[in-house]
């Protein structure tokens, strides 16, 4: 049977078990405003500024405001028998910080090799900032081992993201001791689910001042399966309530592509396009061929060998493990036990992202108690690799969120 007809399969089984009602609906978010004030107290490279131009050569024009530290650490094993996955990490501490510290915390298939360009704007502006590629994408170790399986969108467990960064925020922790300036978090996509739930498990004792959720992952968009309206029906009801996070993988189904032939594949494909600007993740199409040159960045060109634990940043196209896990994960992420979180949170929600369920967002935020949503009408999924109109305010509306001073929710 092919990938397809089985898939096709599973969701028509599924659709008559599908019954589960939904939620209340919560209440749409208001339209961002930003003032021209504040968007001009800050400082962001526009659209052309680094088209072109490798991640390494924008982190070398990062080291001359700030001293980069490539590191490493073992999170938890995977497979069995246990194998070891090392987690790739760098730090950019600001050599005169005004700010504070922000952990950027990434999505799906992205990695620090193409965060470069916000790397450097929010260190222009006065900030350090610290991040690690997560397991199974980035130069962090990948979860598959057969041949053909390195650039595969995998995910062994979703706990594991979240105990991954738990790690990570201990080593930032003692990296900025005796340093009294906070510490904040900004997420994207996936990254914003795993965040979230970090912060519901450590409540008032995470080491995070506030945080920002920019398109956050609360429901992945799964429905387009070009099956049919019922297919796409009972895809959609089973992320939302139906899927399970397995503690174990199923031979050779867990590890198919749930979509794509593989990162050259789809690379090939957007270069073919007649209209690159026709697609899920962003208006701009300078910073979206750059995302696509900067996945193929080799880890040995930057970094120790020792801290590699993969050679390159090329993933794509998720798993059926994957999915599972992210829709699993997500709706814990936007549950019940969100109300636990105990600091201040922004929500920023792209009016026109297909990628990620808009309503998922606001059922998160309205379960927080510190949690305020804004909405950019025009912006795509990859708001932080937008055009100048709808990066610089989404970015000068969460610097500006963390300057404020934080207030119980």
């Amino acid at each position: 049977m092919s990938r397809r007809l089985l898939v096709a399969a599973l969701l028509a089984w599924l659709a008559g078990c599908a019954g589960l009602p939904d939620g209340p609906p919560a209440p749409p978010f208001a339209p961002l405003v930003v003032t021209p004030a504040r968007l001009a107290a800050v400082q962001l490279s526009p659209e052309a500024r680094f088209a072109g131009i490798p991640g390494a050569q924008v982190e070398a024009r990062t080291r001359t405001m700030a001293d980069v530290v490539v590191g490493s650490f073992d999170g938890a094993a995977t497979g069995w028998p246990a194998r070891p996955v090392r987690i790739h990490h760098r730090s950019y501490v600001h050599r005169q910080e005004t700010r504070g510290g922000i952990v950027l915390v990434p999505g799906f298939t992205e990695g620090l090799a193409h965060y470069q360009e916000l790397i450097h704007d929010l260190v222009a502006n006065g900030w350090s900032v610290y991040i690690h590629d997560h397991r199974g994408q980035g130069f962090s170790t990948r979860l598959l081992q057969g041949s053909g399986d390195g650039d595969k969108g995998h995910l062994d467990q979703f706990d594991h993201l979240v105990t991954d960064l738990d790690s990570f925020l201990q080593h930032v922790q003692a990296q900025r001791a005796g340093n009294p300036r906070p510490l904040f978090a900004l997420a994207h996509s996936m990254g914003g689910a795993v965040l979230a739930l970090h912060l519901a498990r450590q409540g008032a004792a995470t080491p995070l001042r506030a945080a920002a959720l920019v398109t956050p992952m609360f429901e992945p968009t799964i429905g387009d399966t070009g099956l049919g309206p019922r297919i796409d029906r009972a895809a959609d009801r089973w992320c939302d309530a139906l899927s399970v996070r397995l503690p174990f993988q199923l031979p050779w189904l867990s590890s198919q592509r749930a979509q794509g032939q593989g990162f050259d594949a789809a690379r090939a494909a957007f270069e073919a396009q007649a209209d690159p600007a026709a697609n899920h993740l962003t208006h701009s199409v300078p910073r979206l061929r750059q995302r696509w040159a900067d996945r193929t960045a080799l880890c040995r060109d930057t970094a120790p060998a020792e801290h590699c634990g993969h050679t390159d940043a090329k993933v794509e196209d998720p798993t059926l493990r994957w999915v599972g896990q992210a829709c699993s994960g997500a709706r814990e992420a936007r549950g019940p036990a969100a109300a636990a979180i105990a600091v201040p949170v922004l929500l920023l929600q792209g009016g026109q992202d297909t990628v990620v369920e808009p309503q998922a967002q606001q059922e998160f935020c309205a379960r927080v108690p510190g949690c305020r949503g804004v909405r950019l009408p025009q912006a795509r999924h990859g708001l932080l690799f937008e055009t100048d109109d709808l990066r610089g305010p989404a970015l000068a509306e969460v610097l500006g969120f963390f300057e404020q001073p934080a207030t119980p929710p």
